[in-house]
């Protein structure tokens, strides 16, 4: 796995599409602190935090969209699958991969604390929390985004279904509104991925969303571990 995982990370920066993922993360969360916070003079930067998860419907699916279904349109899933790495061990290096420049680019933003923080005093307790909403909603959408990738060979089509999807599930509680069904309302609730990460944003840190989103990125990466694995048999 370790070997996948050094790989992956590596071609990100072999290819533009690390660089576009932190380039496009930075300048557009760059934008939002300044006019949040620095033009709007609020020490709010949780503000800012709320608003990265449009940016994420974006940027992910360019992330994660040649992750697999590269090496399947190159046809060199054949020697990843014929070598003495488990499937699970390809499925995590490269979902780690990902994880890794996401995390990354995350923590590159926290240099707008300095910036309050000379001018302000921050809410730490609530920004702390915030960073782990975020980092979770993040993972989680990743996990998402790889298992659409082990599904085709075009990288274009992963990407579109990815924010296809990813945006269903953003706006998805918007539904909960328009209906009083209370099934379709269990369901909405279910898939309502972006509404646990308001506990953080709020100061909040309890184990439920927690384990929620665990558990959503624990569905995912197995149905990709089985989707890589169907292709193995194949």
């Amino acid at each position: 796995m370790t070997a996948v995982y050094l790989r992956e990370f590596k071609n990100y920066f072999k290819t533009p599409i690390g660089y576009i993922f932190i380039g496009m993360f930075l300048v557009v969360s760059g934008f939002m602190f300044s006019a949040i916070t620095v033009i709007g003079r609020s020490p709010d930067i949780n503000s800012v935090l709320g608003n990265l998860i449009i940016v994420f419907l974006f940027l992910v699916p360019v992330l994660t969209m040649r992750i697999l279904s590269e090496e399947k349109n190159m046809k060199t899933d054949q020697i990843l699958l014929t070598s003495p790495v488990s499937v699970t061990g390809i499925v995590l290096g490269k979902f780690f991969a990902a994880i890794t420049i996401y995390l990354i680019t995350l923590a590159i933003t926290m240099m707008y604390l300095v910036v309050i923080a000379i001018h302000g005093a921050p809410a730490y307790l609530q920004i702390f929390t915030s960073y782990i909403g975020l980092a979770l909603l993040g993972i989680t959408f990743i996990s998402i985004g790889v298992f659409i990738s082990s599904l085709t060979e075009n990288q274009a089509i992963a990407a579109v279904s990815t924010f296809s999807v990813l945006l269903v599930l953003y706006i998805i509680n918007w539904a909960s509104n328009a209906t009083s069904n209370k099934l379709i309302n269990s369901i909405i609730s279910v898939l309502n991925i972006t509404s646990r990460y308001d506990e953080f944003n709020l100061g909040i840190l309890s184990l439920a969303p927690i384990v929620y989103y665990l558990s959503f990125i624990g569905v995912f990466v197995f149905l990709t571990i089985r989707a890589v694995e169907s292709r193995r048999w194949n």
